[in-house]
Formats: C-alpha cells, structure tokens, sequence
C-alpha cells in the first residue's frame, strides 16, 4: 500500500515550485536594481553614459545611484562628465514627439524629467495629449473585453428577459465603442 506522502499533493507541487522560482528569481531581481556593475563602474565614460542616461530620460538623480552602485568598487563616479553628457542627451530626449511616444505607452512619470529644458513645456503638452491616447485605448479594449463576456453569457441565456436585457448592455457599450474611436480618431491627430 503506497503512503499518501509519497505523491504530494498539487497544492504543494504548485507551493514547491514557486518556492523553487522565487529562489531562483532573488538574485536577477537584486542585480536588476542595481543601475552598474563593478566592472561597469571601473571603465565607465561618465560623460558618455551621462548622455545615454539623458537621451533615455532618466532623471538626473540616476548619478545618485551610479554613486551608490561604484562605491562598492571603490570608484567615484565623474558627476560633473556624467552632468556635462546628460544636460546633451536630455535636449535629444525632451522633445514633443518623444513626449507623445512616453504618453501612448502610459508613461506618466516622464512628466518631471523635461521640466526646465528648452522644450519642456512642449514636451510636458505632448505627454498629456498621448496618455490621454493611451487611456481612451484602454477604455476601448475594456468594452471589447466586456463586450464579448456578454455576448458568451447571451448564447448561454435561457430566458427572454436575460437576453433582452443582455442585448440592450450590448447595443450601450457598441454606442460607448463608437463614441470612443471617435474621441480616439481626434485625440491621435493631436500626434506631433
């Protein structure tokens, strides 16, 4: 006769293997923290790296972390290189169409990173005009997910009045939909 601890059971299979994971996991998600490696940090072109950190839109407090990050090499980052190549990248970076681009992906917390640049205002304008792009988009696709869960429950429905009622929710979220892709349609005019 087998022993029931012999095979265990689904429940600790799943919790054994997300253990297993999660173990497994630790060490990219610390290293994912850190902004440079060791190595990184002893043959880093500050003014360089500097620039790439601007044209990518990371604050300028990045160099706090670089900071942090190379102390453990025993390196000092160069902040006035990194600052010098930074103050260039972000002029790349602080663009209406970038702020367009930031705002459709849902990227609202750019919104700092260009104030006070020469196009910042330009940038910020951009930003908001896409996340309301962005918004409208997810709007859209939640009535097409709602859409169709009412539809499944409309070929299931027995009775009149259930499918009565779930054709009318139908017919007001196609009337949502169509009021949305309008709205949408002027919204991504507004592109740079």
């Amino acid at each position: 006769m087998m022993n029931a601890r012999t095979f265990p059971t689904p429940a600790r299979l799943i919790r054994r293997c997300l253990i297993l994971l999660a173990l497994l996991a630790a060490p990219l998600i610390v290293s994912a923290c850190a902004s440079m490696s060791e190595d990184e940090c002893r043959v880093a072109d500050w003014q360089r790296t500097g620039y790439a950190d601007g044209a990518a839109g990371e604050d300028q407090d990045m160099i706090a972390s670089y900071t942090s990050d190379c102390a453990k090499a025993g390196v000092r980052p160069d902040a006035t290189a990194w600052r010098a190549g930074w103050d260039k990248g972000i002029k790349t970076y602080c663009t209406p169409a970038r702020g367009w681009e930031e705002g459709v992906d849902g990227n609202s917390w750019k919104s700092d990173v260009c104030r006070g640049q020469p196009q910042g205002a330009a940038f910020e304008r951009a930003l908001r005009d896409g996340l309301k792009v962005s918004e409208t988009r997810r709007d859209i696709q939640n009535n097409d997910f709602r859409i169709n869960e009412l539809e499944r429950k409309l070929q299931k429905a027995q009775k009149d009045d259930e499918r009565r009622s779930l054709r009318d929710q139908i017919r007001n979220l196609d009337r949502q939909q169509s009021t949305l892709r309008d709205l949408l349609s002027r919204q991504e005019k507004l592109k740079p």
